[in-house]
């Protein structure tokens, strides 16, 4: 099994990245938490790695921290979830929030995550209350190289016009329609100041909230 990976950084994607690796591009999946962390292309990068294997695919998916690392892999083993939906909580919430949403039984911030009903956000309370380990309780703060590595991307975080075409990707990602995710983030950042990546798809994710039934 993969566990971490090293390479240049040569393609990235708020949903998937390819490292360069002696000439071989691996592809990984990634959340937007782990996107907003990632170096400028060309850049050695290095990110923890899950592989699932399937009939028809070789799957990898990577993470900046082990936080992340370990709460995909306790969403994926809840029923229902997948690697899929486990990749959009991430997105969707910061793991301090769905950390806190899950431990303090919060049903509306889990429902923010796209295709996530009531009975399934219940379904990850019941499942994964009582199973969250400590670091997740108590994560540690970021080291000197990941702190650094954030406030790089959020100072050159770009034009409007980047993080317009940002976040319609990652919503356009996450299951949403292109003309319905147009609308919404072009009145979200004519009303709303965006200062990363993050604070803008959570923004546009409690625009696009709605009732779903299951």
């Amino acid at each position: 099994m993969i566990a971490q990976l090293r390479g240049t950084l040569v393609d990235k994607q708020p949903d998937q990245i390819i490292l360069d690796l002696g000439g071989v591009g691996y592809r990984l999946f990634i959340a937007l938490s782990t996107y907003e962390k990632l170096p400028e292309l060309g850049s050695t990068a290095q990110l923890l790695t899950v592989t699932y294997v399937r009939e028809d695919a070789l799957h990898l998916y990577g993470f900046a921290s082990p936080e992340e690392k370990s709460l995909f892999l306790l969403l994926n083993n809840v029923s229902g979830i997948g690697t899929r939906l486990a990749i959009s909580a991430l997105s969707a919430l910061s793991s301090s929030t769905l950390v806190q949403a899950i431990r303090n039984e919060d049903l509306n911030t889990l429902c923010l995550i796209p295709g996530v009903g009531r009975k399934t956000a219940q379904r990850l309370v019941i499942e994964l209350k009582d199973r969250l380990p400590p670091q997740l309780l108590h994560p540690a703060g970021p080291s000197t190289t990941e702190a650094a590595t954030a406030a790089t991307a959020t100072s050159t975080e770009g034009s409007d016009n980047r993080m317009q075409t940002e976040l319609i990707s990652a919503l356009i990602n996450l299951g949403y329609k292109r003309p319905e995710v147009e609308r919404v983030v072009g009145q979200l950042l004519r009303q709303e100041p965006c200062h990363t990546l993050s604070d803008g798809l959570r923004a546009a994710l409690k625009r696009l909230a709605r009732p779903v039934g299951e």
